[in-house]
């Protein structure tokens, strides 16, 4: 399935910004921040190719929420008009099936 506009622009943002901070991060040498950065990251380039919306739940339900967990929400706020974005698509699809 063709990934939908909204939700390719949104992993587009959230990809830019956590390679930014990886880069930022290894030139303070944050190892430890640059793999929960990497962590985050390393299955959107799969839900832009192969778009699914279990993909996106499992992104939202599982892997976002890993991601606060394993940096303690510090410094994730630049991601959060990107995450809510997502969740918007999703709660208007979600609303459109009848479920």
């Amino acid at each position: 399935m063709t990934c939908p506009p909204e939700v390719s622009s949104a992993i587009a943002q959230i990809l830019r910004i956590g390679i930014l901070n990886i880069r930022a991060f290894a030139f303070q040498k944050n190892a430890a921040r640059c793999a929960a950065e990497a962590d985050h990251l390393h299955n959107l380039p799969q839900l832009l190719v192969s778009y699914s919306p279990k993909l996106l739940d499992f992104y939202l339900d599982v892997e976002q929420p890993a991601f606060l967990r394993d940096t303690n929400s510090l410094g994730v706020g630049q991601f959060e008009v990107h995450w809510e974005a997502l969740r918007t698509f999703r709660d208007r699809l979600a609303g459109g099936s009848g479920a």
